[in-house]
């Protein structure tokens, strides 16, 4: 049985507004509670085009309040590692920078998050970038999932709960339990479009981000054993697929 859950990347007090509010109020209509990714402290300066919100906080806090997960995406969302052990893009933040480095980072960022009300304990990696270090640095940091990772069913590895990854826009799928990563900053009117067509016709295959998060702890033994050879199988057939795309 496949199950979709939604998150919504690249949240910061400058971004696309008027297609932040249309695609919450999608998500309102229909009752799903996604997962956002709010960057602690945005210096992308392909996110500073638009015009800063002093009520973005609040926003965010309201959201929360009626049940909507609240993750950290990276720190200033900047270029400075590469790829990481994911390999999706060549460039990332965090990705091959030392362990003290990374602490620091995130530690900042975290920071910044709990002076605005906000203790989270998801963490989203900008451009998929991260490795060992990152994760020693968050278990460090007191965070418990990574939404990230190239499998079917969420799984732990270094000490940590990945929640997986792999789609980028709606769509159905066979089995699994499927997040797909949004940016409502550079959706058209026909993606928003299309992504209320998709809730609208699978709405009861789509759960709030929180329910993914609770899967591993409460999966039991069986549940992550076939969990563990249903992504050992998948994990090589995605890259494929991938580098496929990549090369046409």
């Amino acid at each position: 049985m496949t199950r979709y859950f939604f998150r919504l990347d690249d949240m910061a007090p400058k971004m696309n507004w008027e297609n932040f509010y249309a695609v919450i109020s999608v998500f309102e209509k229909h009752d799903v509670k996604p997962l956002i990714a709010v960057i602690p402290d945005n210096r992308d300066p392909k996110l500073l085009n638009w015009p800063a919100s002093p009520e973005f906080w609040q926003e965010i806090k309201e959201l929360k309040n009626r049940g909507w997960a609240i993750g950290q995406h990276g720190w200033r969302h900047l270029p400075t590692g590469n790829g990481g052990v994911l390999r999706i893009h060549k460039t990332g933040e965090f990705g091959g920078l030392n362990f003290a480095n990374q602490n620091e980072m995130i530690r900042e960022g975290k920071e910044i998050m709990r002076k605005n009300g906000f203790m989270p304990e998801i963490f989203i990696a900008p451009r998929h970038s991260l490795d060992k270090n990152t994760v020693g640095a968050l278990k460090e940091n007191g965070f418990k999932f990574i939404s990230d990772g190239i499998a079917l069913y969420p799984f732990e590895k270094w000490g940590i709960v990945w929640l997986p990854q792999i789609l980028w826009r709606p769509r159905r799928w066979l089995f699994g339990k499927i997040t797909v990563a949004l940016h409502p900053n550079t959706m058209s009117a026909e993606d928003i479009e299309k992504l209320e067509e998709f809730i609208s016709r699978n709405r009861k295959k789509i759960g709030d981000f929180s329910e993914l998060a609770d899967w591993y702890s409460s999966a039991g033994r069986l549940k992550k054993i076939s969990a563990f050879f249903a992504n050992l199988f998948f994990k090589p057939v995605w890259r494929l697929i991938f580098r496929l795309r990549i090369k046409n």
